[in-house]
């Protein structure tokens, strides 16, 4: 894969590759299986085409039908699509009618789905046409104050929102935008009533079940396939394996869950029991570094994206999970 490098600069200033290998220990029901997860720093996405270096990538998701990778940018109020070789393939207009967006993704009928003030007034769910234009999907909110944060693309091909302030997670039908279930996730674990739980962006693991980010409540939050929470595991901290601010996950290699963590300026893998098994990443300007980033996404084929607004950067990764069976 080729991708863009963020400047000459940068570039000729990296010695070799980032790489980062850790114990990995997973299990599954037929067999015990040991091996390696390893993070290795590829390249980043070029969102500095017809900008003037201002881009702000506030979200970024796959599609885990055609590979495709959807950046949402806040300062543009823009979707950038680009494909799995890292090629920018589209970008929305003035015509998307798209305000203040703070998700975006492609759906698995190829269509872009965002979350989105609709006529400048409270936010939804807005979805373009093949010409970028709003195509008259509609949703039932499931509260007057609903403030979708975070979309996701479900498995089944409808649409999961979090607002990441209530702690609202909902589930829209794709075709009719009727309401599949709506339930309030991350109660009694906020010590602070009166600050946001700051909820990140939700991931599907393979068994159909979610993985929600706490963020202000320094855990990550199991949900399942009906939007009911069923446990959390986490504890806070700075140490390997402890969450300050977890603000995204994405399923990872091997069954591996990936979680991002802004103020640790780290990824850290989780196995199929919620153990922690590695982490990566430094506060940092060069290739392979973080610095406060915001979201991740992972396309299922070894590649992991991670944004970072006050960077104006979208990193790429490719990641494996090596084991032998025994």
């Amino acid at each position: 894969m080729t991708f863009h490098r963020p400047s000459t600069t940068i570039a000729n200033g990296l010695q070799g590759v980032a790489v980062i290998t850790a114990a990995l220990a997973f299990a599954s029901v037929a067999a015990a299986t040991t091996g390696t997860v390893s993070f290795q720093y590829s390249g980043a996405l070029n969102l500095s085409q017809n900008h003037d270096g201002r881009a702000r990538p506030a979200a970024v998701t796959c599609d885990a039908v055609a590979g495709e990778i959807c950046v949402t940018e806040s300062a543009y109020s823009a979707l950038h699509v680009f494909n799995a070789a890292g090629c920018e393939t589209f970008r929305t207009g003035g015509f998307a009618g798209i305000s203040l967006p703070s998700d975006g993704a492609v759906d698995h009928e190829g269509r872009l789905v965002a979350t989105s003030a609709v006529d400048g007034q409270d936010a939804s769910i807005v979805r373009l046409d093949t010409y970028g234009e709003p195509d008259g999907y509609r949703v039932e909110r499931p509260a007057g104050d609903w403030r979708p944060t975070h979309l996701l693309v479900a498995r089944d091909g409808h649409y999961v929102t979090v607002d990441g302030a209530s702690g609202l997670m909902a589930k829209h039908d794709k075709d009719t935008g009727a309401l599949l279930w709506s339930h309030v996730i991350g109660e009694g674990q906020n010590d602070d009533a009166q600050l946001d739980m700051n909820l990140g962006r939700p991931a599907q693991m393979p068994d159909g079940t979610f993985r929600v980010p706490g963020g202000n409540l320094h855990v990550m939050l199991v949900v399942d396939e009906d939007g009911q929470q069923t446990g959390s595991f986490g504890r806070v901290g700075s140490s390997p394996g402890r969450m300050v601010f977890p603000v995204a996950a994405a399923a990872g290699p091997g069954g591996t869950l990936l979680v991002l963590d802004q103020l640790r300026h780290k990824i850290m893998a989780f196995d199929g029991r919620n153990e922690f098994v590695a982490e990566y990443g430094s506060i940092g300007d060069t290739p392979g570094a973080f610095y406060y980033p915001v979201s991740m996404a992972a396309d299922g084929n070894g590649h992991v994206y991670v944004a970072q607004s006050f960077r104006s950067l979208v990193q790429v990764f490719n990641v494996q999970a090596i084991g032998t069976a025994e």
